[in-house]
């Protein structure tokens, strides 16, 4: 089991987006040596010269010593911990490359949104070296080194696949704690728990945002819609039980209530259709579909959704 003090933690957290930088503003704020890697180089030039902002819901603004435009250059650094905060899309490129750079003993975070994105890491790197977190924040990009957080509905959840990892995942609940990002030690079984309870939360409307490009007030204010919602819920609710997934009481009616609060917001979804990007929609509703055949249950709703994403994407990027 690694032992290392929670303020000598060398991190590298990949992807300058709003989870990442908020990640990085807070790890920095307790003390831990931190490398942002982000392909964009006016973005990483403008965080070395400017730092890092973080407005609304949470304020920092905190300087950054260490920044890198390729996953190569991480290598130069000696990292106990590697998090990838970039979309789902890019795991698996990622990944390969973390490769060339493993010492061996670096840990890897998943830190994003989607089901069984550890896996993916883990089957690179082991289970002993890989971990998984839920992040409970979001924001939004307000220019390069900016991130508006709209909320932190704690706490976030960290959670080591296998005891070999557990010191460093208390070292780095302990670095955001002694900072107030209020982050609580899952054990792997309750991750996965978690995991799907904010999935199929995503799951819900993002999707039907990004089809109908309507902003998430919009699709929850008209009654068809709204309807439409509450069904991906429960055939996702039902496809999570059978996979022994341990889903709250009163899951549901939270998730209406939540959604039916949304304002005027774009989802990341809706955003990356506007943009003719790839959206994680393989990770969210595709997941929610394997895992349903996997049990015999049919997903009508996840697979309609999924299918009416993927076409707007071939559509988009060919």
């Amino acid at each position: 089991m690694v032992k290392i003090s929670d303020a000598q933690l060398r991190i590298g957290i990949i992807g300058g987006g709003p989870a990442g930088l908020t990640l990085a503003a807070h790890l920095i704020e307790a003390g831990a040596m931190v490398v942002v890697c982000d392909l964009i180089t006016e973005k990483i030039d403008v965080i070395k010269k400017s730092g890092i902002k973080l407005t609304k819901t949470i304020n920092k603004h905190v300087s950054i010593n260490h920044v890198c435009c390729t996953i190569s250059e991480l290598g130069d650094y000696d990292l106990d911990v590697i998090v990838i905060s970039v979309k789902t899309t890019a795991l698996n490129a990622v990944v390969e490359q973390l490769t060339r750079i493993d010492s061996g003993k670096m840990f890897v975070v998943c830190a994003q949104n989607g089901i069984d994105n550890e896996l993916i890491a883990a089957e690179a790197f082991g289970k002993d070296r890989t971990l998984r977190m839920v992040i409970n924040y979001a924001g939004e990009m307000k220019n390069l080194n900016t991130v508006k957080v709209t909320f932190f509905h704690p706490p976030n959840h960290i959670a080591a696949l296998t005891a070999n990892g557990k010191e460093i995942s208390e070292a780095i609940r302990n670095l955001l704690n002694s900072v107030k990002l209020k982050t609580v030690i899952s054990g792997p079984d309750k991750i996965r728990n978690h995991v799907w309870e904010k999935s199929i939360l995503n799951a819900s409307l993002s999707c039907l945002c990004a089809i109908s490009h309507c902003t998430m007030k919009e699709v929850m204010s008209f009654p068809e819609t709204k309807d439409l919602v509450a069904g991906i819920i429960d055939e996702s609710i039902m496809v999570a039980k059978k996979e022994n997934i341990e889903i709250r009481n009163g899951f549901r009616r939270d998730c209406i209530l939540y959604l039916e609060k949304a304002g005027h917001h774009k989802p990341s979804m809706l955003i990356d259709i506007e943009n003719g990007a790839m959206t994680e929609i393989d990770r969210l509703n595709g997941k929610i579909r394997e895992y349903g055949l996997k049990h015999g249950i049919d997903t009508p709703l996840n697979r309609a959704v999924t299918a009416l994403i993927h076409l707007q994407e071939k559509k988009e990027n060919g």
